[in-house]
């Protein structure tokens, strides 16, 4: 029947014939539909010829795309809440998949990517302390992997290869900025203070060796009075104050 219909058609309308040609552009395929009815894909450029009684084209780009995730709040893995918002790059490789096997291929990636954002986001913490596991906040290899495999994983229907995801954004909801704020300098001013003291002490005992070496013989009493007093002006926060003292002579 609807060869019979081309058929016709052709003889009886012949101008419809020029109808039939079309372009295909650079990092383009076109997938052919005769009737409802997958017939080819198209992936070489240029002018091209289907018949085009009863043809329905589906222009599918394969140019590497980019797709802005809105920022979002997500609870991390330690229960913080955080606003995080990404970029996912992104190309079609498989068109007859893109063209019919989802609704609006643009759209399913950008539904599946927000929901995987957010539920990838909840297995990781915000930072680590010690560095010694991954986090949000440095956005390692291991990170970044977790994103592009579950995101990968939920768009092989639509035909979608996934390039890259990357944090765009990534701070502490307001609710809970303050308090991780001070958190973050009172963890800063710990590092500090253990760095000074490290430091003091290698100082105070080279201090110690070199007047033993230049020939300063130090009794216990006066040695810890020296390492004390040291200790005293390097770890201190202030501003050291001399004191001189003064032994008073009895008459």
């Amino acid at each position: 029947m609807e060869i019979r219909l081309v058929f016709a058609v052709s003889l009886f309308f012949p101008p419809v014939l020029l109808f039939g040609f079309f372009v295909v552009n650079p990092r383009e395929e076109m997938v052919i539909l005769r009737f409802g009815r997958y017939v080819t894909t198209l992936k070489t450029q240029g002018i091209r010829y289907i018949h085009p009684v009863g043809r329905s084209l589906r222009r599918i780009s394969t140019r590497d795309a980019t797709l802005d995730i809105a920022t979002t709040t997500v609870v991390e893995r330690n229960g913080n809440p955080i606003l995080i918002s990404a970029v996912v790059v992104y190309r079609v490789e498989d068109s007859k998949k893109a063209a019919l096997d989802v609704e609006d291929y643009n759209r399913f990636i950008a539904d599946q990517a927000s929901a995987v954002v957010k539920r990838v986001s909840s297995t990781f913490p915000y930072e680590s302390a010690d560095h010694s596991e991954p986090c949000l906040k440095v956005e390692s290899e291991e990170v970044t992997r977790a994103y592009v495999e579950d995101l990968q994983e939920a768009v092989n229907p639509a035909g979608i290869r996934v390039l890259n995801v990357r944090l765009n954004d990534l701070t502490y909801a307001p609710e809970i900025a303050q308090a991780m704020l001070m958190r973050q300098q009172a963890m800063a001013l710990i590092d500090a203070r253990k760095m000074i003291v490290e430091g003091g002490v290698e100082i105070v005992k080279d201090a110690v060796n070199q007047l033993h070496e230049a020939g300063q013989h130090l009794s216990d009493q006066q040695r810890e009075v020296l390492i004390t007093n040291l200790l005293v002006v390097l770890c201190s926060g202030e501003r050291p104050q001399p004191v001189v003292q003064i032994q008073a002579q009895s008459t």
